[in-house]
Parts: C-alpha cells; structure tokens; sequence
C-alpha cells in the first residue's frame, strides 16, 4: 500500500498531524509513506519506519512549487492521499481514497483533526533512534531532574522576554539545586538568547541543546520533566514526546494550538486573544510582558516539579 501524504510547511502543525499518520500506520502495517513536506518540518519522519520517501519542497513565487511536487508524485497509484494543506493536487493524481483536511477556527486543533477523520488523533508521535538514545542516556544524570526551555520563536510578539526566563530559573535554582535546564532551539536562537538566558547562572546547570536535530531534540524531551517556552513547533514536541508542559500565549490562539495533553498549562497574558486580534500588531516587540516570573514559578510548586 502507499500512501501519500501533504504535510503543513510547519513543524507545529506537521508534529499535530502526526496522531493521524499513525492511526493510518497501525492499521495498515504494510503501508509504505512518501511525505510531501517543508525543509525545516522533513526531518520529523526521518526516523518512522514507514518512511518511504521524503520529497521536500521549498515554496517558490507565484505557487510554482506545486508543478514540482505534481511532477515528483505523479506517475504513481496511491491507494490513500492525506492532504493537511487542502490543496488541489489529489485531483491531479492517480487515487483509490482521499482525505482533504481544512482548518477551522476556536476549536482545538487535535480536536479538528479527530472531528474530520473520525478516530483519536491525539496519540502525537516523534521516533528518535538508537544513536540518538544513546547520546541522551551519555549526557544526562540521574541525579537531577531536568527541564526543557525554549526562550525562542518565528515571531516576536508571542516570545516571552529573556530577562523573564533567565529570572525564572534563577528562581528556580534558589531553591533546587537538583534541577538542570535543557535549553532549546535554533543556531540563530542560541546566538540571540545563549547569553542573556544564563546570565549569572553556573553553566553547570545548563545543557545546550540549540542547534540540534529535531530528533535529537526529542529524545531529550522524552527524559525530562517539564517543559517551559512559548507557543511554538518545540511546545507541540512535547506534546508528541509526552512531556508536560507549560505554555505561554499571547496574541497566538491557545483555544486552537494549547496543548491537548490534560498534565499540561496554558499560560495566557492578562489580555486575551480576542483583544490582540483588535489590534494592529507591532512585529517588533513582545506582548507578553503581563505574564509574571512568579505565576510561572507557582505552577511548577503546584506540579511539584520543583520545591
């Protein structure tokens, strides 16, 4: 069997998408997938055994990438085309069954994606591989629990100032010295925030992940305790790697992108989404200056993950 998939040029919404491909999976064993998907989001399948092929598209002016993702996957018989971008190309190509999802607003996102094909997408999925297992069981001690960070995001009015997380886990470190803070992100992030986040905090403390492989990213997730950032692609790794979180949202939709998992936090400003969506977003400053260190820190006593 060979199913086509066309995933979201998103990390965020291909991880969300994931529930579904492995419903498709477990009922179909044998199934071989080929993913139609964004540079930055490929490397999500790179470890599912079911990966066939991965056929990454960079969009071009005018919508000229869509004639070479016809040009790629044309030729074939598809027995199913999963499309999460509602596009037109299953009309283009040769297939027993399709399924074209569309977004709609104020309604989770796992949710949606459940009411459209008519099964629990919510079990979210991230494989990570031997190799990558190995280097986390090498990097990590079983003498302190270990948080996940991302000060980070593609869009400055949801990102939390930097001052605030380098407060936080000061704070933190106050009064756990069993505690270490795996710090996450992009090359470009850890230039921006890599100094300001650990600014008179012992480095000790600290496990640089910025840069890393998604994967690799996740297989740390999958033995820490919590993690702590802004809505994001890396929020939604949690989720899929069955990670707590605590989430931040400001003028980004929570009632859509929050996450899912019932041991997770949204953590809105004091302004609502609806309010931000009346205004004329300034993209070079953050929003989310109404979130205090101190409800984030109650959170964490009130989990117990810290003291």
């Amino acid at each position: 069997m060979k199913i086509l998939v066309i995933s979201s040029n998103l990390i965020g919404d291909t991880i969300l998408s994931t529930g579904v491909i492995s419903f498709f999976s477990k009922q179909n064993p044998q199934a071989k997938f080929t993913f139609v998907i964004g540079p930055s989001a490929g490397p999500i399948f790179k470890n599912f055994k079911s990966t066939e092929k991965l056929i990454k598209i960079s969009k071009k002016k005018y919508n000229m990438h869509w004639f070479n993702i016809v040009y790629k996957c044309a030729g074939q018989k598809w027995d199913i085309i999963i499309d999460f971008r509602s596009s037109l190309l299953s009309y283009f190509l040769n297939h027993k069954k399709k399924y074209i999802f569309k977004k709609k607003s104020n309604l989770n996102h796992i949710q949606q994606l459940t009411d459209y094909f008519g099964f629990n997408c919510s079990e979210l999925f991230i494989e990570t591989n031997n190799e990558e297992e190995i280097k986390v069981e090498d990097s990590l001690s079983q003498n302190f629990k270990y948080f996940v960070i991302f000060p980070g995001g593609n869009w400055k009015p949801k990102i939390w100032n930097i001052e605030n997380y380098n407060n936080l886990l000061k704070k933190i470190l106050s009064h756990n010295k069993n505690i270490k803070f795996i710090l996450v992100g992009s090359k470009q992030e850890e230039n921006f925030y890599y100094d300001k986040i650990t600014k008179n905090i012992d480095k000790k403390y600290i496990v640089n992940l910025f840069g890393e492989s998604l994967t690799q990213t996740a297989a740390f997730m999958k033995k820490s305790i919590v993690f702590i950032g802004n809505d994001s692609g890396l929020s939604h790794m949690a989720s899929a790697t069955n990670l707590n979180s605590i989430v931040l949202f400001g003028p980004t939709n929570d009632k859509i992108y929050g996450p899912f998992q019932k041991n997770s936090n949204v953590v809105r400003t004091n302004e609502s989404y609806e309010y931000f969506k009346s205004l004329d977003i300034d993209k070079t400053k953050s929003y989310m200056n109404s979130i205090s260190v101190e409800k984030i820190y109650n959170i964490l006593k009130e989990n117990k993950y810290c003291e």
